[in-house]
């Protein structure tokens, strides 16, 4: 009797553990293709992962004076290698602590953007952001981006608002959070999210703010009533080397190449420690039907108990 006691126990403790969800199960597959394709992007040497393979001039000769770096040649402490250190730590804890190291030893300030997704608070207003070269030689740059701009950032802009509906649920304003949820969410046209980067400059989707939408609706509890669809849409953007596109057409398909942060992002929707950090809008109904069953099999273990107790003490 004691040793089947036990068992159940034994049993109940491992159904009262958090379930993995099952759309991570979906994509597991994409999830491990991701992580291969960061790894395969990282500098022994620097301790970091490049910005993207792509081999086009870098955008960055449009803002800084003499930048010549190419895209494989080019590495932002943040986003990039903070969203990759997160995205690695999990399954790949050695090269994750590597980035994590490397990126403490440059000593640069938060860029008050980024680190809400780690559950870190930010100012706001958010501002405007700029970028800076930390360091630099023939073979590499190494990059930050801060917005610490003068100017408040406006516009309708989802990445936007999506970290300021995490500072705002982090501050326990989750209707706040919510509205800004809701915006975003009413953009998405089934191949992308409309928002102002697409009307008013370069007419292409960006697949990173989908990842940012779909981990901001989770991290606060809010339910997005085409989540599936944007999910397939977003891992269908993904590259035989595992790295998701960082863009799609106006029509859906793949544009542009993969980069890091697009990739880090697209696996960090599934991060339930990041996820965690974060008040809840509304629980998961998922959640709250398995600790129900939880809670009742407790319960009839309980009366099990008392009336093998019973039984004993009659006798």
């Amino acid at each position: 009797m004691a040793s089947s006691n036990v068992r159940l126990i034994a049993l109940l403790a491992l159904l009262a553990l958090p379930a993995v969800p099952v759309r991570a199960e979906q994509f597991s597959r994409n999830i491990a293709r991701a992580e291969t394709y960061l790894l395969h992007h990282f500098n022994q040497t620097l301790g970091l992962i490049y910005e993207s393979e792509d081999t086009g001039l870098h955008w960055l000769r449009n803002e800084l004076l003499n930048f010549r770096w190419k895209y494989d040649q080019t590495y932002w402490l943040y986003s990039d290698n903070m969203f990759a250190y997160l995205a690695l730590r999990l399954d790949h804890p050695e090269i994750a602590n590597r980035i994590r190291e490397s990126i403490e030893a440059y000593n640069q300030p938060p860029a008050n953007l980024f680190e809400v997704v780690a559950g870190e608070h930010i100012q706001l207003p958010l501002h405007n952001p700029q970028d800076f070269i930390v360091a630099k030689d023939e073979d590499h740059v190494i990059m930050i981006r801060r917005h610490n701009a003068s100017s408040i950032a406006l516009g309708d802009y989802v990445d936007f608002w999506m970290y300021e509906a995490l500072e705002h649920a982090l501050e326990g304003d989750l209707t706040s959070a919510g509205f800004l949820v809701d915006q975003a969410k009413r953009l998405w046209r089934g191949d992308g999210l409309w928002d102002w980067s697409f009307t008013v400059y370069d007419h292409m989707f960006s697949n990173q703010k989908l990842a940012l939408l779909l981990f901001t609706a989770r991290a606060i509890g809010i339910n997005l009533e085409h989540e599936n669809e944007m999910e397939v849409h977003l891992w269908g953007m993904q590259n035989d080397d595992g790295g998701v596109a960082s863009f799609s057409s106006p029509t859906g398909e793949k544009a542009g190449s993969a980069n890091v942060e697009t990739t880090a992002l697209s696996i960090l929707i599934y991060d339930q420690t990041l996820l965690s950090r974060f008040p809840k809008a509304q629980p998961s109904s998922e959640m709250n039907a398995s600790t129900l069953a939880v809670l009742v099999a407790i319960v009839a273990l309980l009366v099990v108990f008392a009336l093998s107790a019973k039984r004993i003490a009659r006798s």
